[in-house]
């Protein structure tokens, strides 16, 4: 049962649309997957660096004030 590729370690079945992928398409994933993951480090790189300059303006003014 463990030898076919589609089953799990708990013993289901992994359902895949596509089994064999020729190399452009998983060129074409791999591009895909990529461009999603530097647009969500994008996003997240900028919340957390906008928090930083928020932070560091306010403890500016406190100083200051």
């Amino acid at each position: 049962m463990y030898n076919n590729i589609n089953w799990g370690l708990n013993g289901h079945h992994h359902h895949h649309h596509k089994e064999h992928l020729d190399d452009a398409e998983i060129f074409k994933r791999r591009t895909l997957n990529a461009a999603r993951r530097r647009k969500l480090i994008g996003k997240v790189l900028f919340a957390v660096l906008s928090v930083v300059a928020i932070v560091i303006v306010l403890f500016v003014a406190y100083l200051y004030l």
